[in-house]
């Protein structure tokens, strides 16, 4: 895939695809208060462009430093940051009395998205579980007095957590070993009481069918503000899970793949989304025809585990789906 990541690179910027006029571009100077998000807004009427307008210009080391006086070519639906200095044509400095101020805004990106659609067997084997009520009743709903079995540290009377129902296993879709599961949304309960052997709680929310031997996860303030970093590491991965109700993936959806920490991913930086390109039943077979990948959009990553992470899609060229590959960009 790597051979092909130059072609794709080239192609980055037709997403969505337009016809880009590259003659006679208009030139704007970045003023004090200026951010990517606004100047995308502004010029080509996409907030979400900017992060592409950053990661496609490498020498932006930072994505936090953008200046007053810094240049910017302005295309028909696309914008580029000009180099300080460029190679090709001669630098004429604006007098200035004083150094360039320090960057005027902390750059960042603001997601909303469920991120609790799937589960790692690691993590599951460490979650609370809904073991029984006070009745015969299969299921449960809002009020009911439930009891639950989960370890003391997690457990905290008074506190709040959601519940889940286990669904379909996943499965890698290079490898077919067992990652975890979908699991999706059925309520909340508050914890009100310790037991011996259990603690005792009450649902507080129920949206489907409670029964026994949902799980719980406790409620975690995940930050809806990431900041973009650049990835220290070059990764390659697939998309493993997704919100089990959805079959394809576009814009502003959010996926996980097999990638997490201790291979060396954060939140905050970007991936390329790809499909191996199949040659065509008319392809010269004798020749071993390698076909560039199908470019089918970027993403952002948004939180991460150790063995896995959730990516939100910031664009999108076609449907995106389970299996496909991603990348981070170090060029």
């Amino acid at each position: 895939m790597r051979m092909n990541k130059l072609i794709i690179l080239a192609c980055l910027l037709l997403l969505p695809a337009v016809a880009i006029a590259q003659d006679n571009p208009r030139i704007y100077t970045i003023q004090k208060g200026d951010t990517l998000w606004g100047i995308s807004k502004r010029f080509i009427t996409d907030p979400w462009y900017w992060p592409n307008l950053w990661a496609n210009n490498p020498f932006i080391r930072n994505p936090h430093l953008i200046y007053p006086g810094q240049k910017l070519a302005i295309y028909d639906g696309r914008i580029e940051l000009l180099p300080e200095y460029p190679q090709d044509e001669p630098v004429v400095e604006e007098p200035t009395a004083e150094p360039l101020p320090e960057p005027v805004e902390e750059i960042t990106f603001t997601t909303a998205g469920d991120l609790n659609s799937f589960i790692s067997n690691d993590r599951l084997e460490n979650v609370g579980r809904l073991v029984d009520t006070v009745d015969n009743r299969i299921m449960m709903t809002q009020g009911d007095t439930v009891f639950l079995q989960m370890s003391d540290e997690q457990a905290a009377i008074g506190n709040k957590y959601q519940i889940f129902k286990l669904a379909d296993p996943v499965i890698h879709p290079q490898t077919g070993a067992n990652l975890g599961f979908q699991i999706i949304y059925r309520g909340a309960l508050q914890l009100t009481a310790a037991h011996e052997q259990v603690y005792s709680g009450t649902i507080s929310k129920a949206v489907n069918e409670i029964e026994r031997g949902d799980i719980l996860l406790p409620v975690t303030e995940h930050s809806s503000t990431i900041v973009l970093k650049r990835a220290e590491t070059p990764l390659e991965g697939c998309i493993i899970a997704a919100n089990p109700e959805k079959m394809a993936l576009g814009q502003r959806d959010i996926f996980y793949i097999d990638l997490g920490t201790t291979d060396g991913l954060e939140v905050g930086n970007m991936m390329t989304i790809v499909r191996p390109r199949q040659a065509t039943e008319l392809a010269l077979q004798d020749r071993n025809i390698v076909l560039p990948d199908t470019l089918l959009g970027r993403a952002l990553v948004v939180k991460t585990d150790a063995e896995s992470s959730a990516a939100v899609i910031l664009k999108s060229a076609e449907p995106i789906y389970r299996g496909d590959l991603v990348y981070t960009e170090m060029e």
